[in-house]
């Protein structure tokens, strides 16, 4: 089972800037969406809260997709350049889903997601980094269609070790966008990032990267598939 490609540019471009907003929320989306909903999330110890995923809800402003809602999941803020690297490192440790310490944690995020998604009913779902990793569970689970950005998979060696919570996601219009060389892309099961994720991945790469920060960027990304 896999997901198939949106093959639509205008989309794949709306569902990035809402991934990027979700770190603010602050509607920060060139015109082109308008936050509708807003639920923030201060620590990632509390996945047994209702609001330990920070995420929006964005209506589409004008085109084709005009009135269509997307939920975007936040993943991690690399906006401080200091503490970078170790937020990277810790969302690989979350999809850690093998190791049961670690795995706990992000399985509880995902319910809480999940949750989310049937209580608002978006057209669409989108995240980057951590919040990519919770939109492709979301699509498993609901069959909603999106895109995730920089994502470590959520399937790892077998079923045991998935974190999917279902098998909706086949056929489904989903796109996974992955940066070479950047550490949370390039995390998978034993058979690699290529078949740790519900859709086949669209690898990009970022020129003139200066580094794993670089490449791990919403920003660098967001230019990457901007029409």
């Amino acid at each position: 089972p896999a997901s198939q490609n949106l093959e639509d540019p205008q989309l794949l471009y709306l569902l990035a800037l809402a991934a990027k907003d979700s770190y603010t929320l602050q509607g920060d989306c060139n015109g082109q969406l308008g936050v509708v909903f807003t639920q923030f999330q201060n620590s990632l110890s509390q996945q047994n809260n209702i609001n330990a995923v920070q995420l929006g809800i964005y209506e589409v402003l004008k085109g084709q997709h005009k009135g269509k809602r997307i939920m975007a999941f936040r993943g991690t803020d690399t906006s401080d350049s200091a503490s970078a690297l170790a937020t990277i490192t810790q969302d690989v440790s979350m999809a850690l889903h093998s190791v049961s310490p670690l795995g706990h944690p992000i399985k509880k995020t995902i319910a809480v997601s999940c949750y989310s998604a049937s209580e608002h009913k978006p057209d669409f779902i989108t995240g980057h980094s951590l919040g990519g990793l919770l939109a492709e569970c979301v699509c498993s689970d609901t069959g909603i269609g999106g895109a995730s950005f920089n994502a470590p998979g959520p399937i790892g060696i077998n079923k045991r070790h998935s974190l999917l919570p279902g098998d909706r996601y086949d056929g489904v219009k989903f796109e996974v966008h992955l940066t070479k060389e950047d550490p949370v892309s390039l995390y998978g099961g034993i058979g690699g990032a290529g078949v740790s994720h519900i859709g086949y991945p669209i690898w990009h790469v970022v020129e003139n990267s200066k580094g794993p920060i670089d490449n791990h960027s919403i920003d660098n990304m967001l230019k990457m598939v901007t029409v």
